[in-house]
């Protein structure tokens, strides 16, 4: 089957119709009200086929504006007197509807300037295909937006494709700085070139350059795969070693002492809020669980004294944690019936907690040789959990077993950790 071009596709339906074939009416769908009774206002476009002589397709754009269907006029298309705002309404209404028509019967008119929402825009190109279709063009930015809506509609954890939302925003605000959008075909080594430049300017670090180019990358091969089916113009240029820029970094892990853990452990707060924050950190300090999974923990995730469950961010790769639960973690789950749903706080409001936490303890006598930091956050009480495992000797593939990873490569940073844990190494050796 041949495939066309939006340009060729634009071309062939304008000399079939013209703007005098779209018929244009207000309405309301008196069987789609909301809890207040009241109903959209639509415009209603049908396009008529000169053809087949009759009406061939139909689309609806919402004006926003809300009636109730005792106050609609549907033989006028107006909304009545008594309606308290109904002045105002029928303002908006016919505005709207003013703005539409005009769009539709001036062919040099750009919909941006015709004051159009993209997603007008989209609908009367789908009932109504013209030349106005070449004036939008598909950028970069529109593509990414795409591939991360599909991604979230298949029930991607939101941790795993938010980064693809990210780097959309990146290159919009790269565009922006250049008063030029991106589309597929201009991505070549001299684009990648001036974008390296940018996020250097913008003191991106070399490890955050590097993951940006990795998800742009997979976003681009995506296309590249179905360039064909879906007729995309692109090059092949970012597969090239040229194209990527930045370094991969290393996370180094920040755990709390082992000292630092059990003086947390043992310290009782004055406050309610307080007293959640500091089981929610012994929990991930007892376990190793992240926070995305810190609320998700069941009472059917306990089974002969084991934690287990499938963890947000690898369950598509089926990889499970299973780790026998010591009694410091059971005693937690325990006080609220091995049952996390009460930990209700989002990441920001617990890292704000954590740092006010971690200051109170710092600040007091009884602590002041421990050295409490105040730069933790809920990722390094992961860190803390698998630190110690590996300070006390626990075999490797038990601790990617306890925590739900199934690569050595990302356990490697926590090898090298303390003075004391090199020394204790040495003395295997030589006693």
């Amino acid at each position: 089957m041949k495939h066309y071009t939006e340009d060729q596709i634009a071309k062939y339906i304008n000399i079939y119709y013209t703007p005098k074939d779209l018929k244009i009416k207000l309405m309301i769908l008196k069987s789609q009200l909301d809890k207040n009774g009241e109903a959209m206002v639509y415009i209603r476009l049908r396009r008529y086929d000169p053809l087949k002589r009759k009406d061939a397709k139909e689309n609806r754009i919402p004006t926003d504006v809300r009636v109730n269907p005792k106050f609609w006029s549907a033989k006028k298309g107006e909304v009545l007197r008594g309606d308290f705002d109904y002045q105002k309404k029928n303002r908006l209404i016919k505005d709207k509807e003013s703005r539409i028509s005009n769009y539709i019967h001036n062919p040099d008119v750009d919909y941006v300037m015709a004051q159009l929402k993209k997603e007008e825009f989209l609908i009367i190109e789908e009932l109504f295909p013209s030349k106005r279709l070449l004036k939008y063009k598909k950028s970069l930015v529109d593509y990414m937006d795409d591939y991360y809506n599909r991604r979230k509609k298949l029930g991607h954890p939101h941790g795993t494709i938010k980064e693809f939302k990210t780097v959309m925003n990146r290159i919009k605000q790269f565009d922006d700085s250049r008063d030029k959008k991106t589309y597929l075909p201009d991505i070549n080594i001299s684009w990648s070139d001036d974008f390296e430049v940018w996020l250097t300017e913008k003191e991106y670090s070399q490890g955050t350059i590097e993951k940006t180019y990795t998800v742009l990358i997979t976003v681009l091969y995506y296309y590249w795969e179905i360039k064909d089916e879906k007729n995309i113009d692109m090059t092949d240029k970012f597969q090239s070693k040229l194209f990527k820029r930045g370094e991969k970094s290393k996370n180094k892990p920040n755990p709390i002492s082992e000292e630092q853990l059990m003086a947390l452990y043992n310290h009782k707060f004055d406050l309610k809020n307080q007293e959640v924050i500091r089981k929610m950190i012994l929990l991930q300090c007892f376990t190793g669980v992240r926070f995305d999974d810190i609320k998700r923990i069941r009472p059917e995730n306990i089974e002969s004294g084991f934690l287990i469950f499938t963890p947000k961010k690898t369950e598509r790769f089926d990889v499970e944690v299973e780790q026998p639960l010591n009694r410091y973690a059971k005693e937690i789950l325990e006080e609220v019936g091995f049952d996390t749903s009460c930990f209700k706080l989002t990441n920001q409001a617990y890292n704000r907690g954590i740092e006010d936490l971690l200051k109170i303890l710092a600040a007091k006598d009884e602590y002041k040789d421990l050295k409490f930091k105040t730069d933790h956050t809920s990722h390094n009480f992961r860190d803390t959990f698998i630190s110690l495992a590996v300070i006390k000797g626990v075999n490797w593939k038990s601790i990617l077993k306890w925590v739900g990873q199934s690569s050595y490569s990302i356990m490697d940073r926590y090898i090298h950790l303390t003075k004391p844990f090199e020394e204790s190494e040495m003395k295997k050796m030589f006693g």
